[in-house]
This record gives C-alpha cells, sequence and structure tokens, in this order.
C-alpha cells in the first residue's frame, strides 16, 4: 500500500499519520481514484456498468437529506454528504452548482462532488493539515465546486 503524507502548515516535517486504527482520527486512506469511484456509485445508485451492486434505495437514503426539518437555517446533510437545497449561505457547495448536488469532506482537505444534473463526479485532493493565516476554507472549497459548475456547463 502506497500513503501520501500529510503537508502540514507549520514547521513539521511531512508524514503519514497512522497513529489510531479506530476512525476517529483519520478513516480515509483513498486515491483520488478510489474516491471519485465512491462518487460514482453514489451518482449511479449503487448501478454499475449495469450491473445493481447494492440497492438503489439505500442510496437515494444516504444523499437524500436527513437534517431535521425544523432546522432549516443550517447546513443540510444526508449521511455525510453535504448538500444544500435550502441555499444556506454557509455550506460548503459552491453557490453555483445545481440544487440536487452534494458533497462529502474529509479531514485533510479533500472533497468528492456529484452533481447529478451533469452526471459528472469530481475529487479533489489536499492532503494538507492547517492554513495559512487568511486562508477561508469555505470560500475554497465553494470555489472548488463553483470551478467544476463551470466546466460541466
Amino acid at each position: 500500500m502506497n500513503l501520501v503524507a500529510d503537508v502540514f502548515e507549520l514547521s513539521e516535517e511531512p508524514k503519514v499519520r497512522l497513529d489510531n486504527d479506530t476512525g476517529f482520527e483519520r478513516n480515509l486512506y483513498v486515491s483520488a481514484r478510489e474516491f471519485a469511484h465512491w462518487g460514482y456509485l453514489h451518482l449511479n445508485k449503487g448501478n454499475i456498468h449495469g450491473k445493481q451492486v447494492l440497492p438503489k434505495n439505500l442510496f437515494e437514503f444516504t444523499t437524500s437529506i436527513q437534517t431535521p426539518k425544523d432546522m432549516f437555517h443550517t447546513p443540510q446533510n444526508g449521511f455525510f454528504w453535504f448538500k444544500n437545497e435550502n441555499t444556506y449561505l454557509k455550506s460548503e457547495l459552491g453557490e453555483n452548482l445545481p440544487a440536487e448536488s452534494y458533497q462529502i469532506l474529509g479531514a485533510s482537505g479533500c472533497a468528492c462532488l456529484v452533481i447529478p444534473e451533469y452526471k459528472a463526479v469530481a475529487v479533489r485532493m489536499y492532503n494538507k493539515i492547517g492554513n495559512p493565516t487568511g486562508y477561508d476554507y469555505l470560500r475554497d472549497i465553494k470555489d472548488f465546486g463553483n470551478l467544476v459548475n463551470s466546466l460541466c456547463n
């Protein structure tokens, strides 16, 4: 297995963090291609090359909004998939994305964005811990989605 080291903003040397195997510290050791396949599996609701490998309703459930209706003015989530059908200002999804788009984020800045309207999946691998002074993560991750949307449009 080949793992990519995280780059730290401070003076620490890049390192692979395998301190904890419980999933609390880190739990995503995949390549960009594998991450894209995860998004593709969700985009196609468990159907790969014409074969239903997992139940369709499982994917409809996990990517539909599970946030309680009385929390309308908060980020909306499926099961770990962020959505923004309520156009929540602090959402992690770009403002220009179609409403049914969804994405999942990782601790070191990775993202898997699914845009059903375009039948598109986009992956960003960042592998960085910490940010420089003045860096706006929310704006950066929204800009990623907006860029992908502009390329699909």
